[in-house]
């Protein structure tokens, strides 16, 4: 049983190997546009197929086996039945929400908070929005018991002193000092508008502005965190309940 099942193994990987090799060319021009293969999936006879990401959008790929055409997108059967779908659920998702996380922690943001403190929730956040000012408020009991820190992905969409105002507030010595400072005066506190703002400040604002449409919000304030389980939630506009996001 142990040989027959050795040889089965070995037959599959060989299998498998040369399959890839005939399909490695297309493979590759696929990942230097950008496209990242993720799991392979049940294909019709000719194609081989996958899931993947491209621009941290999940998809699937199918390449013919001769190496003349490739599809990007559904497949559909004869009873108009979505193929890929469930693929891209099993396989796709949790690479896509870690993706999600990975782009917010590389985000350019202000610490609220202690660095240690165990939940993370990341808010896009403007200087002038009376509703981020209010989360912060809420925040308070949860980020002084060290239990919460927030990462404030700074924008600049309410006025057209924000971003400015923002960048004020990256390029100072202390951000995170001065924002608290603005935010225990209730926003009465005086950020200066920078009139001429440095390029590298105008790229940080520039992604994190991006990044904020990227994922659909286009208000502030708007949250990113993990739940209890681990999995990824969002929520845009002032929490009626805060624990739903705190603990």
């Amino acid at each position: 049983m142990r040989l027959i099942k050795s040889l089965i193994t070995l037959s599959l990987i060989a299998t498998t190997s040369t399959v890839m090799a005939s399909n490695a060319k297309l493979q590759q021009q696929l990942q230097a546009q950008g496209y990242q293969f993720i799991e392979k999936i049940p294909a019709p006879a000719g194609l081989e197929g996958w899931v993947g990401l491209k621009d941290d959008y999940p998809s699937t790929v199918f390449i013919s086996n001769d190496q003349k055409y490739y599809i990007v997108g559904s497949l559909m059967n004869a009873n108009n039945e979505d193929l890929t779908e469930q693929a891209i659920q099993q396989h796709a998702k949790s690479a896509v929400l870690d993706k999600v996380w990975e782009n917010l922690e590389n985000s350019t943001w202000i610490l609220d908070g202690k660095a240690d403190a165990p939940k993370v929730v990341y808010v896009f956040t403007d200087v002038n929005c009376p509703y981020c000012y209010q989360f912060w408020q809420q925040a308070r009991p949860w980020v002084d018991a060290g239990k919460v820190q927030l990462r404030h992905i700074m924008v600049g969409v309410i006025r057209d002193t924000s971003r400015g105002q923002a960048a004020t507030l990256l390029s100072h010595k202390d951000p995170a000092a001065l924002f608290k400072q603005y935010n225990q005066s209730a926003m009465k506190k005086n950020i200066a508008t920078m009139a001429k703002i440095p390029a590298k400040i105008e790229q940080q604002l520039d992604a994190n502005e991006a990044l904020m449409q990227k994922y659909g919000f286009y208000a502030t304030p708007a949250m990113l965190w993990k739940n209890a389980q681990g999995q990824l939630e969002s929520m845009d506009g002032l929490p009626q309940n805060p624990k739903d996001i705190f603990q």
